[in-house]
């Protein structure tokens, strides 16, 4: 089953981790709606998706800037690399719809990004947060 959250993915800032279980489930329901090939559904869970990664992408930038976390600009110019390719993949789903092939590539790249940047880049925030 794609998109299982693990507690090793937690930071200890419960907000954070509260939106990063959030992406996971949301990741999961996007992917069932190409893969299941629901247009409609398909597209809503690709605003929903792209407007709760956005928002959580401030969330964090706000919360390291708030607590001036020394790796800010790096983790900043991930998070617009993951939106532009989250553009990319956009564009291939309103190209060809969703499709099982759309699915699988949307899940291979969201999956893995996931649990790198988390468990990661992210995974400094947390480690900032308890020692500052």
């Amino acid at each position: 089953m794609p998109f299982v959250w693990t507690d090793s993915l937690e930071l200890g800032i419960e907000e954070v981790d509260e939106q990063h279980r959030e992406l996971f489930r949301r990741g999961e329901r996007l992917y069932h709606a190409l893969l299941h090939g629901q247009p409609a559904g398909a597209e809503l869970m690709l605003g929903s998706f792209r407007d709760f990664v956005l928002s959580h992408f401030e969330f964090e930038e706000r919360w390291m800037r708030r607590t001036d976390f020394p790796s800010l600009a790096a983790h900043c110019e991930a998070h617009r690399d993951f939106a532009k390719r989250l553009h990319r993949v956009t564009g291939e789903y309103r190209r060809h719809g969703p499709t099982a092939e759309v699915a699988e590539t949307l899940r291979v790249w969201l999956e893995a990004w996931l649990r790198e940047h988390i468990g990661g880049a992210d995974r400094a925030l947390g480690h900032w947060a308890t020692t500052h």
